[in-house]
């Protein structure tokens, strides 16, 4: 479907300059193929906290990541029987069936083999494309051939399924990050993992934490910047990663409609989702790319605590569709 790897999504980085507290501690790395970086309250030394988040990452990599040969998920991949799966697994499984579930299937982990087909994954097919070999992926595409048992095993239809979690993984790292500090008792954070957010308290300013969401038309511009307080954020955009036909020269973007198996071809310029939990706004970013902007803002109205902001081109214009509590909850 997509291998997001950051950027519509921007931390307004005066939260982490000057600073008016030396108990407010910011790191910054390099994790799941993306960045991260870190602004906390606390007298903990730096080194421990950049080790437990360095564990949190290791184990969603030795989970989640189709990049290494050991990790469950290529177990899974490479697997024609059932694979028994961790925790960190099935807590993104699980979550990514309620979106499939609700997007009507417009976010799906097994659109794996779209992006591996169009040279935008870990299995990159370099041959040209066409809707033959498209339709003879159809076969193995479909979150309803994929099921977890009782034993918490993976069970696929079919053996060549390749699930792929990178559009969803950053937010559940971020939530994992999120329970770390709450358990350790710190009240003031912002936490950014690939340009997924999630911001609890005040900044270090002494106010809320203040982000931005980028103008896609014009990069070194902000569309608009918002408040968060105890909510994540997730953006996602279809103009930064893309694969160009070695034959016909057509541009392919990394949002693949897992319906259809082509790439996203609407006005949509980017989805952001607010939500308590960045999982559900990372997943919900990446359906909202592929689906009508008013029908789909229609369902965001009608599911508890998740709130959207599309911004559509049209004429060389941005135009804004909102839920219904976006401008109340980020103002």
């Amino acid at each position: 479907m997509k291998s997001k790897i950051l950027l519509l999504l921007t931390i307004i980085l005066l939260n982490s300059c000057n600073t008016n507290s030396n108990l407010y501690k910011s790191l910054r790395g390099n994790a799941l193929g993306t960045t991260y970086s870190v602004i906390v309250e606390t007298k903990s030394n730096e080194g421990l906290i950049e080790y437990q988040i360095d564990s949190i990452f290791n184990q969603v990599n030795l989970s989640m990541s189709t990049y290494i040969d050991s990790s469950i998920i290529t177990r899974v991949n490479r697997s024609s029987i059932p694979v028994e799966v961790d925790v960190h697994f099935i807590n993104v499984f699980s979550k990514s069936k309620e979106i499939w579930l609700k997007s009507n299937g417009f976010f799906d982990p097994t659109a794996g083999s779209f992006v591996n087909f169009y040279g935008l994954g870990p299995e990159t097919i370099d041959q040209q494309i066409n809707d033959y070999k498209i339709d003879s992926l159809k076969n193995i595409v479909g979150f309803d051939k994929v099921t977890l048992n009782n034993n918490n095993e993976i069970i696929k239809s079919h053996k060549d399924i390749f699930l792929d979690f990178n559009a969803i993984a950053k937010g559940y790292s971020v939530d994992l990050i999120n329970d770390l500090f709450i358990k350790s008792g710190y009240e003031n954070f912002l936490i950014e993992v690939g340009g997924e957010v999630i911001a609890k308290g005040i900044s270090n300013k002494g106010k809320r934490w203040k982000v931005a969401v980028q103008n896609p038309l014009e990069m070194n511009k902000f569309y608009s910047e918002i408040y968060l307080d105890n909510k994540s954020l997730a953006t996602s955009g279809n103009y930064r990663k893309f694969r160009i036909d070695p034959i016909t020269g057509d541009r392919y973007t990394h949002i693949i409609n897992p319906i259809t198996g082509k790439t996203s071809s609407n006005n949509i310029l980017s989805a952001s989702v607010i939500s308590d939990i960045c999982i559900t706004a990372d997943g919900w970013a990446t359906a909202l790319m592929l689906m009508d902007p008013y029908q789909s803002t229609e369902i965001i109205n009608n599911i508890d605590n998740l709130e959207s902001l599309l911004l559509i081109s049209k004429d060389g214009n941005i135009i804004p569709v909102k839920s219904n509590g976006w401008d109340l909850i980020t103002k």
